[in-house]
């Protein structure tokens, strides 16, 4: 392998053919010609001693040995990235930033209002882009195509292959689960058995359409469980659904606010499920960049100010 005349704009190009597949793509990507790009890859072609990218039929696929480049080249580059980062200075009242967060609806309408109000408040230069909880988050963290994200810590019911143990994390808010109703259902009392629960019209909740959620995940494991009589992909769309039925859901305790209480009722759940925890977790990285210890310490602060910890709720 020939180091000798590397440089750093030959990686990045590299990284974007690794993703893309493609010249001209990567071209696009990289915001130079598509000549430029085809260049640097017969350079890379020198220094790596691999094809790269190799014609099968009428595609280009990248070849073994590219293959097992894509997770080095993006953590070097990150990796980059983040020393640079790390020694400079950081005003958010003054840079322009944009943050990629994953999280779930539910985290989401617990502390997006609050952040959102700090952030258009104080920091004109600051942007979040949301995104969906899925079982590809902690990869995409992992590989710096977002930030950071807020999830529970039982991971590995979302993806067996992760958990955020391997990343750093820190705890950002509690909640507890209730059992709710119209507010108008005689059939849910405080008192209520499992097996009368069990009986009730059920409403379950799988995130983004497929991923069980933790109230799933356990009624599973139970002797028996209620027969779901629609299924939903988020707690928010449980709640609305019950509103307006005879239905029963398991949501968590701090989606039902005060304006809701006088359309529903909440108990506690006839079975043991443990609380909620919610952490925020990001790749180690990025632990000594100045301005990704802003966005968490904001992100725990909109936490600690809107005074989120587990309570009773029921009613």
């Amino acid at each position: 392998m020939h180091f000798k005349g590397l440089d750093l704009n030959l990686i990045v190009i590299l990284d974007a053919l690794l993703d893309e597949q493609s010249v001209t793509r990567a071209a696009e990507r990289v915001h130079v010609s598509q000549p430029a790009v085809s260049a640097a890859l017969a350079k890379l072609r020198q220094h790596t001693g691999d094809e790269i990218l190799e014609k099968v039929g009428r595609e280009f696929v990248l070849t073994p040995r590219a293959q097992a480049m894509i997770k080095p080249v993006k953590e070097l580059l990150i990796q980059i990235e983040s020393t640079i980062l790390s020694g400079a200075e950081f005003d958010p009242t003054l840079t322009e930033r944009t943050y990629k967060i994953a999280m779930s609806s539910y985290s989401a309408e617990v502390l997006m209002a609050g952040l959102v109000e700090k952030i258009t408040k104080s920091y004109p230069g600051i942007s979040c882009i949301i995104e969906e909880i899925s079982s590809e988050t902690l990869s995409r963290v992992e590989t710096g195509s977002i930030d950071c994200a807020i999830t529970f810590q039982q991971t590995k019911l979302i993806n067996p292959s992760s958990s955020i143990e391997e990343f750093s994390y820190t705890h950002v808010f509690s909640d507890e689960w209730v059992l709710v109703a119209a507010s108008n259902n005689d059939h849910v009392t405080e008192n209520m058995t499992y097996e009368e629960f069990c009986a009730l019209p059920y409403i379950e909740t799988r995130l983004a359409r497929i991923l069980s959620s933790f109230v799933e995940s356990t009624l599973d494991h139970q002797s028996c469980r209620p027969r779901p009589n629609l299924s939903v992909p988020s707690f928010e769309l449980a709640i609305t659904c019950v509103m307006n039925s005879d239905c029963v859901a398991v949501v968590p305790a701090l989606l039902v606010d005060d304006h809701l209480r006088q359309f529903v009722k909440t108990i506690k759940p006839p079975f043991e499920i443990p609380a909620i925890g919610e952490f925020l977790v990001w790749h180690s990285r990025s632990d000594a960049d100045p301005g990704h210890i802003w966005f968490r310490e904001l992100i725990l602060g909109v936490a600690r100010e809107s005074q989120l910890q587990i309570r009773p709720r029921y009613s």
